[in-house]
């Protein structure tokens, strides 16, 4: 392709981003790269995942029927600006899906994959996919190179880290019990082998628990479960009703003493007119990522060790399906919650961590992370939940030094923002990184002669 430019022709070949990852991160932040794009700033998208397909991630491949996704189908499009583009999808297709919806997820995998099929891919720009497991990104002259497990080489100007999530943080304590111990719950079925354990310990009371105990109690209905994490909290559940947002309430930039109080008074005034709690949680929801950064180094230490899981709680709530479903197993005797330290292992025929994803810059489930972080060309953010990046995204090194041309997107901006990793978090992310790179890409390639471009 050429440009005419002030200086005279030149040849202009499309900024090449690779993307690690080809989960929803990943085929959310390509297909808004392409959509960016156009003749006048093309690019050169490659999406790199070593599962066979491109989409799904593991969130979104169970089949069970009970396993769907934990907001309405109206909040959830994977396309910034455009709400209704999930809806639209499963019209084209005959589903009856309403806003209120929720979905299952094995089709909303299939929605993600099709978000990429059908991405538009503009004159002189181009998508590309690669099968295979990134071990090392490293600098060059020409920019950085993704090297793969089997030896490729690939080239770009940006690299774009969407790794997702790690698996289940490592319970040492548990370990002790061998083989009785399943330390990650969707490695293999957490049912094991030969007969069907008659007591199960379930370490966590989130929402991978929930999905756990759906799958555990459909494979073996005469099997008790015990469920037990610090505080014994479970989720919350959504209420039926319109996936529109019903209270725009922003409790301002301030301390964290002073939002709480503000959220809670918010609460009353809400349930005192008839109002449901969850439409303030909504709210400040979708202004959280502000607040998180307005508070001082304290305040979120604070927030993470003391107030975190009673936001999780409020915040990711289980369909109302789901929530009937536990709440009659908990009636029958069939579940029960409790806190660590109320039961003892030794009474278990089988235990199952369900503590939810590692963060990200833990070691030993990525090779990729774990090289750079060998090599300093990564550290952890402070709070240990994610990776040290600028307000960017745009990865910061061991020395404190920015790379400008290495990103990341979803699970491993914890810390840096708070709500990272819904689809509406990785939406808006791809977006303002598709913007920036369009905004900057003569930095980046743009305007490079062709004869000094390295094949791809």
């Amino acid at each position: 392709m050429r440009n005419l430019v002030a200086d005279g022709e030149v040849e202009v070949r499309p900024t090449r981003v690779v993307v690690v990852g080809g989960g929803a991160a990943g085929v959310i932040t390509a297909a808004h790269l392409l959509r960016a794009a156009d003749p006048a700033h093309p690019v050169d998208v490659r999406v790199v995942e070593k599962d066979a397909a491109m989409g799904p991630g593991l969130a979104y491949r169970t089949r069970h029927p009970l396993h769907t996704l934990n907001n309405f189908a109206g909040r959830l499009s994977a396309v910034e600006g455009d709400p209704d583009h999930l809806l639209r999808w499963c019209a084209e297709r005959g589903l009856p899906v309403e806003p209120t919806t929720f979905l299952q997820r094995e089709v909303y995998g299939r929605y993600l994959a099709g978000v990429l099929d059908d991405a538009p891919t503009p004159a002189g720009s181009m998508l590309r996919r690669d099968r295979g497991e990134v071990v090392d990104v490293r600098q060059d002259e020409d920019g950085l190179t993704v090297l793969l497990a089997d030896g490729r080489e690939l080239p770009g100007d940006t690299v774009v880290l969407a790794l997702g999530n790690p698996p289940p943080r490592r319970q040492a304590e548990y370990e002790r019990w061998g083989d009785r111990y399943q330390p990650d719950p969707w490695a293999e079925s957490p049912t094991g082998s030969g007969e069907p354990a008659r007591e199960v310990l379930l370490v966590g009371t989130g929402l991978t628990m929930v999905d756990v105990v759906a799958r555990m109690h459909e494979a073996s209905p005469g099997t008790r479960f015990t469920a037990v994490s610090r505080h014994g909290l479970l989720p919350t559940a959504h209420k039926r009703g319109s996936a529109r947002l019903h209270d725009t309430f922003h409790p301002g930039v301030g301390s964290l003493d002073t939002l709480i109080e503000r959220v809670r008074t918010r609460v009353r005034e809400v349930e005192d007119v008839g109002g449901d709690w969850r439409d303030v949680v909504d709210s400040v929801r979708a202004c959280a990522n502000d607040l998180w950064a307005g508070l001082s180094r304290a305040d979120q230490d604070w927030f993470v060790r003391n107030v975190a899981r009673h936001w999780e709680v409020a915040r990711h709530r289980m369909s109302p399906e789901m929530a009937a479903y536990v709440d009659r197993l908990r009636e029958s005797g069939t579940l029960r919650v409790a806190q660590v330290g109320e039961v003892d292992p030794a009474a278990f025929d089988r235990i199952v961590n369900c503590t939810g994803p590692a963060p990200v810059p833990t070691r030993g489930w990525s090779r990729l992370v774990d090289t750079l972080l060998d090599r300093g060309a990564l550290r952890g953010h402070r709070l240990g939940l994610g990776l040290a990046l600028d307000p960017l995204g745009r990865v910061v090194d061991a020395e404190g030094r920015t790379n400008p041309r290495l990103y990341a997107v979803g699970a491993a901006r914890r810390g840096t923002e708070w709500e990272v990793a819904a689809v509406p978090d990785l939406r808006q992310q791809a977006a303002r990184l598709a913007t920036h790179l369009r905004a900057t890409q003569g930095l980046t390639g743009r305007g490079t002669r062709s004869d000094q471009v390295r094949p791809a």
